[in-house]
């Protein structure tokens, strides 16, 4: 999963709805050429608040890992550097187990991340 260029775009969503707020029509090129010498009409405003929030709603739906508040993927980027509060409640003891493991440590430091997890499978 592309989970950074997700989040990222989920960010920019919320950045254009509080623009738009703001009547800043910047990040919208076409629309802020047509409005060179007028503002944007109240009403057009809600429509394009409404449409933004409603393509967030959908990427949520979509894609409910990205959630900045769900991390559940900030274990396999970064094992070492995760809390233990962070993995499911099922693997949590395994986790630890993992994570105190210094050979597998070493390894995450000096492979990449495809290679470091293709080296933690069971022989």
């Amino acid at each position: 999963m592309h989970y950074d260029t997700i989040r990222a775009f989920m960010a920019k969503l919320d950045l254009w709805i509080c623009l738009i707020q703001y009547g800043n029509t910047a990040s919208f090129s076409n629309l802020d050429s047509a409005l060179i010498h007028s503002y944007l009409d109240s009403e057009l405003e809600k429509q394009i608040i409404t449409h933004l929030t409603d393509v967030k709603a959908e990427f949520i739906r979509y894609f409910p890992d990205s959630d900045e508040k769900h991390e559940a993927w900030k274990f396999i980027r970064n094992s070492f550097q995760c809390e233990v509060a962070d993995v499911s409640d099922e693997v949590q003891e395994k986790f630890l187990d993992f994570m105190f493991n210094s050979s597998a440590e070493e390894n995450f430091k000096d492979l990449n991340l495809q290679r470091f997890w293709v080296k933690c499978l069971p022989v």
